[in-house]
């Protein structure tokens, strides 16, 4: 019967709008009997929805909350009859609408009361800021005046849509004088009406038939606290109030619901019930009409009842109380006194009296006085017996969460008895698991807010408060990874979500609060008994007091815990957490929060992080991390892949989330490696005294939980995520706290031996990247976190190139000036003692000691020197600068911090700058220094360093201070150290030292040798084949010499201007080649003839053709697209028919010895194909992807292995080998065509060890394609997207491919889209295009001849205009060229990114002279400087 009634209604309603639209506009139409039919209708839904008990915080449409809801489908209906609410808006809540209407005889206060009656009944589903806007002067003072004074009911409701409208704080800020005089006054009258509701609250009683059945007394009463409630007095009204109208916390005015109350009507038969006075208990046997009033309560509109008209009044006064400035008035009135009473159900019995009380004492809560108030008015032991469940212990939900904001009158909580302290928490921990969603979020937030109290912490914990928090959200649909999960709307998964966030903060406080305890006590006890007597005694925080940890703070207490905690020492928190399986749910949230789209997002990553940043003190959290997590539609996920994905920006694009993450790595990777406790140890039974195995035990366990973790993070690329975060410069206000986390993680993680043999090959190092961060921070004002970076960048650098000091400028730091400093540091130096003499007795002559002179002259036999010094008088020499290299620092030879050296020396030739050469003068340094400054300098300083700056540094004494110092410290400064650290620095400068040198000459600067220039291959054939017969390195050097130069001979275009050519390749035989197009066409050419001459053309794809490959017989081909079926397909070249299709294979290619195989590559899988029948033989899956977005897998040379997705394949067993390090997002890699490398990206890996042997920068985002013959591998650059749309490069490169040198650099002036060699590597194809990527101005295939050059007689007449003005000059400057090649690339040493170039040429890896100069003209002589043809025939090296 009920669907049928609510049918019934529905169509009433229907019929009622219906009839209004025809009779409205005749005359003297009476609109009342209508409004009240359909206000009784809305009455009795609106009872049946709040049967089904809704969340009272709910402001959504009832047909929201529930689709099948009838109230919810009747305001749908009216809603949409646009003239009928603004009839209603509009006209019938005039008070004049009878007279502008010329209507006589009818009482307009009868229409403004069903009118006003109808508006309080639609309000769940109505919007209120359109209904109510700031400029509706007229209507909101119409309202005020009717809640003012008027006749009942038209009172009640006026007050009730005065309170709708005053939610809005543009209104309640409008009317804010006409708010002051109201608000007193509806508390005079719910005053009033209180007192009239005691008088009549037991008149009467309800009848229970069936009690006598009931075994015990039902419902059972509970003990009073608000006996006495009446007689408590709240402080006396303030008398000064704060003028400012707005709310006084902001943050709590964010994040309050505004409250929209929905109306409940009890249906005109029922009667007002009475219980007598009992309290329901969770075990009560009491019938639904004695439980109503309690639980849900009622709302009569008409007639109001006086429940009703404070219930309505109370609404109004619920937006006034966040306002400081009518703060005097409440306690004027003592409100409290009428809220405890309101609150107290027992007295009332009406429960949605209590509730809107309790809202309105929340409202107040905001305020810190009257906060104090209500706990010294013993109000919280009022709140805390309101009965549960209801409606109003919903309502309690919101009042403790505001008093939680107050901290002040939180203390007072802490300090009240503890079975009150007791109660509090056991009422907010039922509100976790009974109550509403909005109830459970209030007392989330409560406990958020209050673990910070350890009264209240160490309460939740003993009623087990983490599993019944961790309850809240373990079983929401939106965590779970099951398939088979129920699908739920998107308005419960957003209150879903909005629980998993508050959740997550009170995870990270209650877990931070444990942690301030945690550090407390261990450094208790930590310290010594002498100290606990006699020391300074640590102050202890009080119970009652807040605990509170700055995010640095928390940082310091972690690692506080790791190094003090022992390894297998136990933390109950999280403990507990694990067991209950927080850690993994966690890590689920935050993957999931990747496809969460609202506002809270990053707050709830975030905290989750924070949270596991604390929980990995505990290794089996760690252990957790490198574990699977299972995820829906996943494979493999490990919770290291997941913090990685978050510090990459992968799931939310927020510096507070990156950063949250970074300090998970760093709390794992940078853990000590060796944990066992200083002072919390356990001790064996049998002595404390000797190492127990137990401890040894721990030992080895942490050393294999940090490998573990080092491992799981580089195997989730995590080396590529932080060298990437290095190098990030927005935001920029959080670009340096980034960097310098990221810094500290691999720092930590580089004291695993693989990954410092990884990074130290990496252009970080190599290339003095790391050595320009360290130089600058980003932002100005955050120069103190760039002094952290500057600490953990000279951490990483000591851990990558050995133990190091550090003095001096300390951002020259680089591996090769290390090494030098090295090589300086093993350098024993020697030098000629009769030189030294010889400058002493120089100096003695100079300070006019004749006689002492001569006498050092005779007894060293120095007559013949001497002469020689004065035939060759002394020229002065010093340091200064020169525009072709930097200023020198002052530098200690033991000091790394060196600069490229700098000196102007004497003219001497260049034979006599080297050790051992003839002295031909001696030398002074001339200083402008005083000579008691110099002598005190010798005295105050135990080493003396080089003076390279205008001004020395001396230490100022007075000449008494000289003699104590003198008297009391013998010298230990002698002559010979003096000379010795001379040498040393001057040895320090050299641009090349040596560890081994003759003997240093005192009257020379010294200079090791320079190494000698780099030769290239002669342009003279002749000279070559000499060259050849000696055994010098012609085939390097020829091979760079050919591979610089190119000439185009043939040119194909496309015979109509529809698509462009996208790939290229030469067919067996190099007479013809196979080109594809964008439309899907493939075409074959013949290059054979003096032009290329178009032979076959056939329709292979729907779309682009990415990848075309012929067999080496010639019959078969390989071709690949972007879209359409089939993605890939076998051809036969015989009749060009298509033998097998591949429809999900984004990239096919033939095995490399035998091609009766293809694989194919979908994603990161590849699948090997048998090329005679086209069925699978092998499916090659990864344990755990890389993700490259360029996967294309390939054989091995001698097709044995398989490279996927960065992952090395056995072919015969099909089982994964090797995961190669991920340091780049797109490219996973080709096999050199050695078998013993695998080139990816820039990187070059051993297959033989799975090392990292070089990087190569100039392979930088290139595909690479190796040449059959001559050692040497072309690059073209991969399409980069810009602007949504691919771009490409206009050059292609040529490098050798046995050392990675760089050769040249070709610039054609187009985009190079793809290019191939033949079988000889005589001539290349190139597919060049001009224009935007998707239209193209012109497409080209076009032919370069390698290894020549273009000269004039070989002008084609046929190339037009268009293509002459593309020439470039060739590599020797001539104008003859089509492409411009930059040899070498002017920068040989950047391609191999494991050197650095201090601004000479530089050297190889292997040490061989295989890069040629900038200058490639054809005469020598220009390298030679006028060496003889023979001269340079057997030019050593």
């Amino acid at each position: 019967m009920e669907p049928q009634n609510a049918t019934n209604s529905l169509t009433e309603v229907t019929t009622l709008i219906r009839e209004w639209e025809d009779a409205q506009n005749q005359p003297n139409y009476n609109p009342v009997p209508t409004l009240t039919k359909l206000a009784e209708i809305i009455e009795i839904e609106t009872e049946n929805y709040l049967k089904m008990d809704p969340d009272p915080f709910d402001e959504r449409h009832p047909s929201r909350t529930d689709p099948d809801c009838k109230l919810g489908q009747i305001l749908k209906v009216l809603f949409r009859k646009d003239n009928f609410m603004t009839k209603l808006v509009n006209d019938y809540l005039r008070d004049t609408y009878y007279s502008r209407m010329n209507i006589t005889g009818r009482d307009v206060d009868e229409l403004n009361i069903v009118s006003c009656r109808l508006m309080l009944d639609i309000m769940p589903g109505l919007e209120t800021s359109v209904v109510f806007q700031p400029d509706m002067d007229g209507l909101i003072l119409r309202l005020i005046k009717w809640a003012t004074n008027s006749m009942e009911p038209l009172q009640s409701y006026a007050t009730g849509l005065l309170a709708a409208a005053m939610e809005i704080p543009e209104i309640a800020t409008r009317y804010r004088e006409q708010n002051g005089k109201l608000i007193p006054l509806l508390l005079q009258r719910l005053r009033t009406f209180q007192g009239l509701s005691c008088e009549t609250s037991h008149s009467t009683n309800i009848v229970r038939p069936f009690a006598h059945l009931s075994s015990m007394k039902s419902p059972p009463y509970i003990k009073d606290f608000n006996k006495n409630s009446k007689n408590s007095k709240p402080a006396e009204a303030v008398k000064k109030v704060n003028d400012n109208f707005d709310s006084i916390d902001e943050e709590m005015e964010r994040r309050r619901k505004r409250i929209k109350l929905d109306s409940d009507i009890s249906n005109s038969n029922s009667l007002i019930r009475n219980t007598g006075g009992v309290v329901i208990s969770e075990t009560s046997n009491s019938s639904w009409a004695e439980l109503e009033s309690y639980m849900i309560g009622t709302l009569q509109l008409y007639p109001p009842t006086l429940a009703t008209k404070q219930i309505l009044i109370l609404r109004y006064l619920i937006p006034m109380g966040e306002y400081q400035e009518f703060l005097s008035h409440v306690f004027e009135h003592n409100a409290l006194e009428l809220i405890l009473y309101y609150v107290n159900v027992k007295e009332t019995k009406e429960a949605r009296l209590a509730f809107e009380a309790l809202k309105f004492l929340a409202a107040l809560l905001c305020h810190k006085k009257f906060s104090i108030e209500f706990i010294q008015g013993k109000g919280l032991e009022c709140l805390l017996e309101v009965p549960r469940p209801s409606i109003a212990a919903t309502g309690v939900s919101i009042c403790l969460y505001y008093l939680g904001y107050c901290e002040e009158a939180m203390e007072r909580v802490c300090l009240l008895p503890k079975y009150i302290v007791s109660h509090l928490v056991k009422y907010a921990l039922w509100l976790l698991e009974c109550s509403h969603d909005s109830g459970r979020c209030h007392a989330t937030m409560f406990f958020g807010l209050t673990f910070q109290f350890r009264v209240i912490l160490e309460e939740f914990d003993e009623q087990d408060g983490l599993r019944k928090l961790h309850n809240v959200i373990s079983t929401l649909p939106i965590l779970s990874s099951e398939d088979n999960t129920p699908p739920i709307n998107e308005d419960a998964e957003c209150a879903a979500r909005q629980i998993v966030r508050h959740v997550c903060v009170a995870y990270k406080r209650y877990l931070e609060a444990h942690l301030h305890i945690k550090v407390e006590q261990l450094r208790r006890s930590q310290l010594r008994p002498n100290e606990r007597t006699f020391g300074p005694i640590i102050p202890s925080q009080p119970s009652y007091k807040a605990c509170k940890s700055s995010p640095e703070e928390v940082q310091q207490q972690i690692e506080t815990l790791l190094q003090s905690m022992p390894f297998r020492a136990h933390w109950q928190p999280v403990d507990q957490l694990m067991k209950l399986g927080g850690i993994t749910l966690l890590l689920k949230i935050i993957a999931f929060a990747y496809e969460w789209n609202y506002s809270g997002r990053a707050e709830t990553v975030r905290c989750a992080l924070d949270v596991l940043a604390i929980a990995c003190v505990i290794p089996k959290v760690v252990l957790l991390f490198c574990d699977r997590v299972d995820l829906p539609e996943e494979t493999v996920t490990v919770g290291i892949n997941i913090i990685l994905g978050a510090a990459d920006g992968e799931i939310v694009a927020d510096p507070d989330v990156q950063k949250a993450a970074l300090r998970v790595i760093v709390n794992c990777v940078c853990a000590p490696i060796h944990r066992i406790g200083a002072t919390v140890t356990r001790y064996s039974s049998t002595g404390g005294g000797t190492a127990s195995p137990s401890k040894k035990t721990k030992f080895k366990s942490s050393e294999e939980l940090i490998q573990k973790v080092w491992e799981s993070v580089r195997s989730n690329s995590g080396i590529m995520v932080l060298i990437q975060l290095m190098n990030v410069k927005t935001p920029i206000t959080d670009a340096d706290c980034i960097r310098t986390l990221a810094c500290k993680a691999l720092a930590g993680l580089a004291r695993s031996d693989t990954v410092r043999q990884i990074v130290s090959k990496l252009p970080l190092l190599t290339s003095g990247q790391l050595q320009t961060l360290m130089r600058d921070p980003i932002l100005q004002e955050k120069r103190q976190e760039h002094v952290s970076f500057q600490k953990y960048a000279l951490e990483l650098l000591e851990r990558l190139s050995g133990k190091t000091k550090h003095t001096g400028n300390d951002l020259e730091v680089s591996l090769n000036n290390i090494h030098k400093a090295n090589i300086v540091a093993q350098t024993k130096i020697h030098f000629n003692d009769r030189q030294l003499l010889l400058l002493i007795h120089q100096h003695l002559m100079s300070k006019g000691l004749v006689d002492t002179a001569t006498v050092l002259q005779k007894e060293a036999n120095l007559a013949n020197a001497i002469t020689i010094g004065r035939l060759h008088p002394p020229n002065t020499f010093r340091y200064t600068s020169s525009t072709s290299t930097p200023n020198r620092t002052r530098l200690s030879f033991s000091s790394p911090s060196l600069r490229t050296p700098t000196q102007n020396a004497v003219n001497h030739s260049d034979e006599n700058i080297f050790n051992g050469a003839t002295p031909s003068t001696s030398i002074k340094i001339k200083k402008k220094t005083m000579q008691v400054a110099q002598s005190i300098n010798l005295i105050a300083k135990p080493r003396l360093q080089k003076q390279l700056s205008a001004e020395p540094h001396v230490k100022v004494m007075i000449p008494s201070q000289i003699n104590e110092e003198l008297e009391n410290e013998q010298p230990r400064i002698t002559l010979d150290s003096i000379i010795t650290e001379y040498l040393t620095n001057q040895h320090a400068l050299c641009k090349n030292p040596m560890a081994t040198c003759p003997q240093f000459n005192l009257f020379v600067p010294h200079k090791c040798p320079d190494p000698k220039p780099k030769i290239q291959a002669a342009n003279n054939f002749a000279m070559r084949s000499a060259r050849r017969q000696i055994g010098y390195q012609s085939k390097v050097l020829d091979r760079k010499l050919i591979h610089s130069r190119f000439c185009p001979v043939h040119t194909i275009r496309l015979p109509n201007d529809d698509g462009f050519y996208t790939c290229v390749k030469f067919l067996p035989g190099d007479q013809h080649i196979i080109v594809g197009s964008y439309t899907g066409e493939i075409r074959v050419f013949n290059i054979n003839s003096g032009s290329a001459n178009e032979e076959s053309t056939f329709s292979a794809h729907d779309s682009y053709v990415v990848h075309i490959e012929p067999n080496r017989e010639g019959n078969l081909l390989l071709s690949s697209s972007t879209w359409g079926r089939p993605l890939s397909a076998l051809w036969s070249l015989n009749g060009y028919e298509m033998k097998y299709a591949f429809d999900d294979e984004e990239y096919i290619e033939f095995s490399k010895a035998t091609q009766d195989r293809i694989i194919g590559t979908k994603g990161e899988i590849a699948t090997i194909y048998d090329v005679n029948t086209g069925t699978s033989i092998t499916r090659l899956v990864p344990t755990v992807s890389n993700q490259y977005t360029r996967n294309k897998a390939t054989f091995s040379p001698n097709d044995d292995l398989v490279l996927s997705d960065g992952v090395l394949f056995d072919v015969g067993s099909g089982h994964q080998i090797h995961k190669l390090d991920k340091l780049n997002q797109m490219q996973s890699g080709v096999f050199h065509p050695n078998g013993l490398e695998i080139v990816s990206n820039t990187e070059v890996w051993d297959i033989r060890t799975f090392q990292l042997l070089k990087t190569v920068p100039v392979l930088n985002q290139c595909q690479v394609v190796f040449a059959p013959v001559n050692s040497t591998m072309y690059a073209i650059s991969l399409e980069q997207e810009v602007d949504e749309d691919p771009t490409f490069d206009s050059s292609f490169k040529t490098v050798d491919a046995s050392d990675y040198s760089s050769i040249a650099t070709i610039d054609v002036r187009r985009n190079v889209y793809d290019l191939a060699v033949n079988r000889f590597d005589t001539q290349i194809a190139v597919v060049e295009n001009q224009g935007v990527y998707h239209a193209p101005q012109e497409s080209v295939v076009r032919l370069y001849d390698v290894g020549r050059k273009r000269d004039d007689e070989d002008e084609q007449e046929e190339e037009d205009d268009e293509e002459e003005d593309m020439s470039g000059s060739d590599d020797d400057g001539s104008e003859n060229g089509t492409a411009s090649t930059i040899i070498g690339d002017a920068q040989n040493n950047d391609n191999n990114g494991n050197n650095e170039d201090d601004g000479g040429g530089g050297n190889d890896s292997d040490g061989s002279w295989t890069d040629i100069s900038d200058d490639s003209d054809d005469s020598h002589g220009n390298y030679s400087s006028g060496m003889s043809a023979i001269e340079d025939l057997l030019f050593e090296f």
